[in-house]
């Protein structure tokens, strides 16, 4: 039987490729590139911050669970990750997102076990949701994506659920192209090289 910590680096293994997936179709970096960069970075293991935020509605999960994870994007520029949960808070009657990552921070503020308002109808009563703050460099993009496949890694073995594109693991655009009730096309990263 494979420990937690074995199954929660190998799933960010896995969770990043399906992320570096993404990479090769939206920047001029290839997926493999950007991981190999990951990996000589030898990263710390991420921590979760819990700022569970109480006045967000408790509704359930069509089957009562998350069946995989939405990554999206929040295509600010100008903004951080405690101004981007801010205004999630003031404006949570029109979206929502369970966490927000960035390339220090993985902050949860809305309890998992409750689905969340970030990528329509459809994706909405399946997916834990999360968004990844802009950022500006490539070492902070690097940080950012291996706190994003952490977050989705630990996730997906909470609540026992395998790595598995366009299943488990979804982009807000997946959600639109492939479930509908949504157009959004996030995340839309764009890697300079910086060599």
């Amino acid at each position: 039987m494979k420990t937690w910590q074995h199954w929660v680096v190998r799933g960010t293994a896995l969770v990043a490729g399906c992320f570096g997936l993404w990479l090769g179709a939206t920047t001029s970096a290839s997926a493999n590139s950007i991981n190999d960069y990951i990996a000589r970075q030898d990263y710390s293991t991420p921590k979760i911050t819990s700022s569970i935020w109480s006045e967000f509605p408790k509704l359930s999960y069509r089957n009562g669970h998350p069946e995989g994870v939405v990554v999206h994007e929040t295509a600010n520029p100008d903004s951080t990750i405690y101004n981007e949960i801010s205004y999630m808070k003031r404006n949570y009657q029109n979206a929502f997102v369970h966490t927000f990552v960035d390339a220090s921070h993985i902050i949860n503020i809305a309890n998992t076990k409750y689905l969340a308002w970030g990528s329509g109808p459809m994706g909405n009563e399946r997916y834990v949701q999360f968004e990844q703050v802009e950022v500006h460099s490539k070492s902070a993009f690097a940080s950012e994506l291996n706190n994003a496949a952490y977050y989705t890694a630990y996730i997906l073995k909470q609540y026992g659920l395998t790595p598995k594109r366009y299943t488990t693991v979804l982009s807000h655009h997946d959600v639109s192209t492939r479930l509908g009730g949504t157009t959004h096309t996030d995340p839309g990263w764009v890697l300079v090289d910086e060599r």
